[in-house]
């Protein structure tokens, strides 16, 4: 079988990673993208227990396109029949003479001559047909995840400005973490530390529900089978993770959430410039720090940032610091390991690992 699963756009290479470790052939990387091949296993192990990407599609048929008309040719090839409610959903990249509502009825047209029993649905469809347009490419594909992977479950607190759970598991791995004493200095609602929680134990996606059970193929002896497998195997270990939050009502939002997900870890109410009052020395400090675009003004932002370098030149040399900023600040106070550019939403933005 082949698969497409999507993540962040600049960090498909470390997705693409743990894709591999559930046993998976990685075929191509591509803009927010993997290609990958395997058995149908991976439906369930990796909706089960990937952190790194958003979702997880079945490839049914793919090519080149020149103009909208062939797009019916790859729902002619594909090998499916479904008796259920469907909708077509479409991503497009590059310049055509089309749009994407138009692939959706094109698609979706083709799918009701090839299976009659099958009805639209667009509000709240059984099946989701997904098509990427990337220039002439064409990919047409079935999901199998439903909500995105990134809808972990766990959240009861809302944050205001929250990081994407999927971008908080890449940035741990980007920054070379495995375990070790970690800090984050501006938790917010503390995704970060219970993803970190969450990786390191092998903490199954166990807070949702996924759509693969809809799927006309769907073996549910064979996912039961997966899922016992994977809740035996996960572990209960306590780590040094500790976050700092500045705003009580947020420190105890992130207490909500990490008691929600089964996450141990301290959160403590202080601010990043002093964090060494609240926490010891810590290896690693994975962090997102306000940028000032949703909350707080640039200039009060810039300030921040200089006393935080201060605080971490200060009491945390040797560490490793990785954060995400829009901005070239950082760089003027410590040595850059890596940066990278990635999409933080619609935001174009990096992601930095520094030695301080």
């Amino acid at each position: 079988m082949l698969f497409l699963s999507t993540t962040v756009h600049g960090l498909e290479d470390i997705a693409a990673r743990e894709i591999e470790k559930f046993g998976a052939r990685i075929l191509e990387l591509k803009t927010g993208k993997v290609i990958y091949e395997g058995n149908e296993e991976l439906i369930y192990r990796l909706n089960y227990g990937a952190k790194r990407i958003f979702r997880i599609a079945v490839i049914l048929s793919m090519g080149k396109i020149k103009e909208l008309e062939d797009t019916r040719k790859f729902v002619q090839e594909a090998d499916f029949c479904i008796n259920t409610t469907f909708a077509v959903r479409t991503k497009r990249r590059g310049e055509h003479d089309f749009t994407s509502m138009d692939v959706n009825a094109v698609v979706g047209e083709e799918i009701l001559k090839k299976c009659p029993k099958a009805k639209v649905n667009l509000d709240n469809p059984n099946l989701t047909f997904l098509c990427w347009v990337d220039n002439e490419n064409f990919i047409f594909t079935i999901d199998t995840t439903g909500e995105s992977l990134h809808r972990r479950g766990y959240r009861i607190y809302q944050h205001p400005a929250p990081i994407n759970p999927v971008l908080a598991s890449l940035m741990l791995k980007f920054a070379g973490w495995n375990g070790e004493k970690m800090v984050d200095p501006f938790c917010g609602s503390g995704t970060i530390p219970i993803e970190a929680y969450h990786n390191y134990n092998r903490v199954p996606n166990k807070f949702r529900t996924f759509n693969f059970p809809k799927l006309p193929f769907f073996d549910e002896a064979l996912w039961n089978g997966i899922k016992e497998e994977m809740d035996k195997s996960e572990r209960n270990k306590r780590l040094e993770l500790y976050c700092v939050e500045k705003f009580k009502k947020h420190v105890n939002g992130c207490k909500l959430n990490a008691k929600n997900a089964g996450a141990r870890f301290s959160c403590l109410q202080g601010d990043a410039e002093n964090m060494h009052k609240f926490v010891d020395y810590a290896p690693f400090i994975i962090t997102n720090p306000p940028f000032g675009l949703r909350i707080g003004s640039k200039k009060k932002i810039f300030k921040l940032y200089e006393e935080f370098a201060k605080e971490l030149e200060e009491h945390f040399s040797g560490a490793i610091l990785t954060l995400i900023i829009p901005y070239k600040k950082f760089e003027n106070y410590f040595e850059v390991l890596e940066k990278r550019d990635i999409m933080y939403g619609e935001l174009q933005t990096k992601i930095y690992r520094f030695k301080i």
